[in-house]
């Protein structure tokens, strides 16, 4: 689908197409290859999986983005703290619930939204109601004709910004994934926040295992603090923990830690989105279980600020 708002910004040929807050009821909150047996890849895939007819494997595009916020969106002092939430919106299909539960706490202070499954009208209306700046990267078009990507969201400037191919397309689903980098400039220091999200169980925790590290090799050294977050897909048995492991040993700390299971599914809770960092402290965590329009629930971590 070609046709877009006026205010959403595209470089590229259309190709087929703050403070502590109290935390209320209904949140969790904390502070302070292993090979599965084919019947569970298949029906993690039917449960995380998506119908998908193409892919955008431009490195450049196609790129969105819009500016938001308040002519005085900046503060004039450094903030208290750095919240960030990732949240996979299951196609976009339901905005309006995703607002009112992106608009109430513990996530409408945040300052970083790093989405998933989005496409460009969702992300502009969000960044809209929000008063935020973004840029979103489609990966894929879906078969409803929608496409199906990435996006960064913040309150704070974004200076520089990246697309990241994954590789191991779904050979069933035809789908590609990516991951979408953004720097922002928050009161002069630099933050990188990265929106992921890898395959589903199908093509094998070897090949998530290299999506994660072609996103680690892509951001290396890019800025003193950094945050990688999204749906890793890890509902597969050992996935999560390799997965840890590989993001530790990239000198990277598990920030989301604890906050337990993050998406809905017929045989149960699944962990499957997560929030990594490197330069920056986190205090306090949790995974909003209210409903926000997804299967998936919004994963929140506040980290101190200045780093």
């Amino acid at each position: 689908m070609c046709a877009m708002s006026q205010s959403l910004q595209r470089n590229s040929t259309c190709q087929g197409r703050a403070p502590e807050q109290a935390v209320p009821p209904g949140v969790r909150t904390r502070k302070g290859p292993l090979v599965a047996p084919l019947w569970a890849l298949l029906l993690l895939t039917l449960l995380t999986g998506c119908p998908i007819m193409g892919g955008y494997p431009d490195e450049t595009g196609p790129r969105y983005s819009g500016d938001h916020r308040a002519p005085v969106a900046d503060s004039a002092v450094d903030p208290a703290s750095l919240t960030v939430v990732t949240f996979n919106l299951a196609f976009a299909e339901n905005v309006p619930e995703a607002i009112t539960a992106l608009s109430s706490a513990p996530l409408a202070e945040a300052d970083v939204i790093l989405m998933q499954e989005m496409d460009a009208p969702a992300v502009e209306r969000i960044a809209t109601e929000l008063g935020m700046a973004y840029v979103y990267y489609p990966a894929s078009v879906a078969k409803d004709g929608d496409d199906f990507g990435n996006a960064v969201l913040s309150r704070w400037p974004i200076t520089a910004d990246a697309k990241i191919n994954l590789p191991h397309d779904d050979p069933y689903h035809q789908q590609h994934r990516i991951a979408v980098a953004a720097t922002l400039d928050i009161r002069g220091t630099p933050v990188q926040v990265v929106s992921v999200h890898g395959a589903t169980p199908i093509v094998g925790l070897g090949a998530r295992l290299e999506q994660a590290e072609t996103v680690l090799h892509a951001v290396e050294g890019a800025a003193p603090s950094q945050v990688i977050a999204g749906d890793f897909n890890t509902s597969d048995p050992g996935s999560l923990t390799q997965t840890v492991q590989l993001f530790t040993e990239g000198g990277f700390q598990w920030a989301s830690e604890g906050v337990g299971d993050t998406a809905d599914s017929i045989i149960g809770g699944l962990p499957l989105d997560s929030v990594f960092t490197r330069g920056l402290t986190p205090v306090e965590r949790g995974v909003d279980m209210r409903p926000a329009g997804s299967d998936h629930h919004p994963v929140w971590v506040r980290f101190a600020w200045p780093p």
